[in-house]
């Protein structure tokens, strides 16, 4: 069981953790509009800035999910790793947190993505 491999692991959570929170905030709250490098970029929400801001407001409540789901999951590997390896009942399982982790925020940000997508797509036609 490699416990710094572990660490990382979980420090990589954390970080997905704040990007999307750092992200959520400023495309839900308006600091950042339509851009071509941050949010969630599909045809539908790059397609105006109406398109976009819908999009995104879809997607806050789902991506407020997903930054937490990063942060629970980091912070539980970076406490338990380090306890159960170094009192010896460490197994393979440990594994499992950051792993579960992670599926957990790919999933949430894939429906994040759909239900942006959609919002999008409802603006672009009612737009015109």
């Amino acid at each position: 069981m490699d416990m710094v491999g572990l660490l990382v692991f979980g420090a990589g959570l954390l970080w997905m953790g704040v990007m999307v929170h750092l992200v959520r905030n400023h495309v839900t709250k308006g600091g950042m509009g339509r851009n071509s490098a941050i949010g969630i970029r599909t045809r539908a929400t790059t397609s105006s800035d109406a398109a976009w801001e819908a999009g995104h407001a879809a997607a806050a409540p789902l991506l407020t999910a997903t930054c937490r789901a990063a942060y629970t999951a980091g912070a539980l590997t970076w406490v338990s790793v380090p306890v159960l390896t170094l009192s010896g009942r460490a197994t393979p399982a440990v594994v499992a947190l950051p792993a579960c982790g992670t599926v957990a925020v790919v999933v949430l940000l894939a429906v994040a993505a759909g239900r942006a997508n959609a919002a999008a797509r409802a603006a672009g036609d009612a737009d015109g």
